[in-house]
């Protein structure tokens, strides 16, 4: 991801060798609906679901011509912080839809500001029309900020999201960012979407044990976008992603009922 602009537990080591495998298939095309398999990464037969990430650097985007080249679902950012709202969200978040396209919203997170503030805005955008799949806190500067203060925005920002959404949020970040920049805090509650530019398998961050969600490229060529677009996979079929939503708002809603309302 750029600055402006599982459930299904899965060992991470099933994850990892195909990122070729999955861009031919994104930049080439295919049926869509059908599943992707990891060769050579431990289990040769687990399967894997494509998708994106975008933002207004990619312009205006083809979603037709994307979902027919295979994609299965997107996160789209919402804003950068509460400064910058992203001036292609509801274009990008409206046109998406028809298609089939599993949509999650994301913001890219500034530490340095507050927390509540940024989730107030991301659930505001997305109240009406939540999407397919949980919001997502993307985690990757500081601001400034300590360790524990920025896992403690961080848990402020995802408590605020689950309480007002009713869904547990992802969690974006990078394995060097939370070792070195959040010290390995433990946030394992929430899904992590990891971001490892690696034609081996990611590195998943301590203490979590798998990843739900691999950002594996920033440089993917697709149909239906000009120019490098993020590229994406998810630990498990089309119907293993759609139980994972329903999940995410089964937990938070436990999760709920075990905290006291933000």
């Amino acid at each position: 991801m750029r600055t402006r602009r599982r459930w299904p537990i899965v060992l991470a080591a099933i994850a990892g060798c195909a990122a070729v495998v999955i861009t031919y298939a994104l930049t080439c095309g295919g049926a869509g609906d059908e599943e992707l398999a990891l060769p050579d990464c431990g289990d040769p037969q687990r399967p894997t679901t494509p998708g994106i990430d975008v933002s207004y650097y990619q312009n205006t985007i083809d979603w037709k011509r994307v979902r027919k080249a295979g994609v299965l679902f997107a996160f789209i950012r919402v804003s950068d912080g509460t400064a910058f709202v992203d001036p292609l969200f509801e274009t990008n978040w409206s046109k998406a839809r028809p298609t089939g396209i599993m949509r999650g919203a994301y913001q890219y997170f500034r530490p340095d500001e507050n927390a509540k503030a940024q989730a107030d805005l991301l659930i505001d955008k997305i109240k009406r029309d939540p999407g397919e799949l949980p919001p997502v806190i993307d985690v990757e500067t500081t601001g400034g900020r300590s360790p524990k203060q920025i896992a403690r925005a961080v848990q402020t920002w995802v408590a605020r999201v689950r309480e007002k959404l009713g869904v547990e949020p992802i969690i974006y970040t990078g394995p060097d960012f939370w070792k070195t920049e959040v010290d390995n805090a433990d946030l394992t509650t929430q899904p992590l979407w990891i971001a490892h530019y690696t034609s081996a398998c990611p590195t998943v961050p301590a203490p979590w044990k798998a990843w739900t969600f691999w950002q594996y490229s920033d440089r993917g060529e697709l149909p239906g976008i000009t120019g490098p677009v993020d590229l994406n996979m998810f630990a498990g079929t089309f119907a293993d992603l759609e139980d994972f939503a329903r999940e995410a708002a089964s937990r938070a809603t436990r999760a709920r009922r075990s905290r006291r309302p933000l």
